[in-house]
């Protein structure tokens, strides 16, 4: 059973028959759809599920815990492609499908940077990138960066969208910053003003996305082809930086 440690608490037989946590995790899902992270209360989630709050704390001790499954909930949502694709195009296919879902919950989001993603969701989503990784023949290091690199790279790349692209007036949010940039002193900044638009535009998101993952999936190849003493450590060197947490490790 998960430990309580990552938010997943253990069942102690107290909560409510009436509901159990998967009921309670999706309204929390729908309420942070409708309110926003700002708007989320757990009085308003009582209230739409028809209950007192003290029944929502029989199942979980807080509302940052409740917050774990929400996530947990959402990434449920995410399909994990099988067949005969290619490592990468599989991998890619994750990363679309995962954007996909997390913008269609932008409050959601809000609340995943620092969060554990390891209920049975996260870590079927885990499971599944490392085992693609490794099956195809990638080493357990560089199969675990994989999964790292992918997992905050997708959610990284949604929190920018959403903050700037979906919601209410998040288009005249990117109207005034487009302006700004066109205002700069064109001869101080002549590159930055050249791409406003593009920098500003909510056109071509997807491609962008794209770009980014393609090259994080081209880098793990390449790493998996150098040498060793290429890859031995983050300094380049070959040695492991003074200091480091992963010396004697």
């Amino acid at each position: 059973m998960a430990d309580p440690a990552l938010g997943f608490p253990r069942d102690t037989g107290q909560a409510s028959a009436r509901l159990d946590r998967g009921q309670i995790a999706r309204a929390a899902v729908t309420l942070l759809d409708s309110e926003g992270a700002g708007g989320f209360s757990m009085r308003k989630l009582a209230q739409a599920l028809d209950v007192q709050s003290p029944t929502l704390y029989w199942h979980f001790r807080s509302r940052e815990q409740l917050f774990e499954f929400v996530i947990d909930e959402v990434l449920g949502e995410c399909p994990l492609p099988s067949g005969e694709q290619p490592w990468d195009l599989r991998l890619l296919s994750t990363g679309l499908d995962l954007r996909r879902v997390l913008l269609a919950h932008p409050a959601v989001v809000q609340i995943m940077p620092g969060r554990f993603l390891f209920g049975p969701n996260g870590l079927r989503l885990a499971n599944h990138i490392i085992g693609t990784l490794r099956d195809a023949g990638f080493g357990n290091r560089l199969a675990g960066y994989g999964y790292l690199l992918l997992t905050i790279y997708v959610i990284g790349f949604a929190g920018q969208e959403t903050a700037f692209g979906k919601g209410p007036g998040n288009a005249e949010r990117l109207a005034q910053i487009s302006q700004y940039l066109h205002d700069l002193p064109g001869d101080r900044y002549p590159h930055l003003v050249a791409v406003a638009d593009d920098l500003t535009g909510r056109s071509g998101m997807t491609h962008r996305f794209e770009v980014g993952l393609t090259g994080v999936l081209a880098e793990l190849d390449r790493q998996r082809s150098a040498p060793p003493s290429a890859t031995t450590a983050d300094s380049g060197t070959g040695q492991v930086p003074s200091g480091s947490p992963q010396q004697g490790q």
